[in-house]
C-alpha cells in the first residue's frame, strides 16, 4: 500500500489527467501511476472523488485488440485507444462537475449515485437485480 505522503489528492489526479490531455504524460505512464492505488484492495481514501478520478486515469490506456476485446496498452495489448483526447477532456470536465456536486452534499451525492446504479441494474435485468430474468419470482 502507498505511504500516506504518497496518497494522491484531487489536484494531483487532475495534474496527471491534464498531462495526458496535453501529451506531457503518456497514457501508459498515467495508467501505471493510477494503478498503484486503483489496484490496491486496501486503498480507501477519505475523499471518494480521488478514487473516482484515479479510476478514470487508470483506464485512459484501454485499447481494443484485433479480436474486439479490451486491454491496457501498459500491459502490452496493441490496438486503438477506446477514448480520444477530446473524450478524455470531456471526462475531466464531467469529473470536475461531479466533484462540485459531491462537495455541496457528500452524503446526498453518494446516495443518488447508489440509487442510480441500482436503477440501471434493474433496467438491464442484471443478475441479482430485482427484475433478474433468471430469478424465481417467488423467492
Amino acid at each position: 500500500m502507498a505511504e500516506p505522503a504518497e496518497v494522491p489528492t484531487r489536484e494531483r489526479v487532475m495534474r496527471e489527467w491534464r498531462g495526458v490531455i496535453d501529451g506531457s504524460v503518456s497514457r501508459d505512464s498515467a495508467h501505471r501511476w493510477a494503478a498503484t492505488w486503483v489496484e490496491d484492495a486496501d486503498f480507501n481514501p477519505t475523499d471518494p472523488m480521488v478514487l473516482n478520478g484515479l479510476q478514470y486515469v487508470h483506464g485512459f490506456d484501454l485499447v481494443t485488440d484485433a479480436d474486439g476485446g479490451f486491454g491496457h496498452s501498459a500491459s502490452g495489448v496493441d490496438g486503438g485507444y477506446i477514448k480520444d483526447g477530446e473524450e478524455i477532456e470531456e471526462d475531466l470536465q464531467h469529473w470536475l462537475r461531479e466533484n462540485a456536486l459531491y462537495d455541496e452534499d457528500p452524503s446526498g451525492f453518494l446516495s443518488r449515485k447508489i440509487a442510480h446504479a441500482l436503477e440501471s441494474l434493474e433496467w438491464r435485468g442484471a443478475p441479482g437485480s430485482p427484475i433478474d430474468p433468471g430469478k424465481d419470482a417467488s423467492s
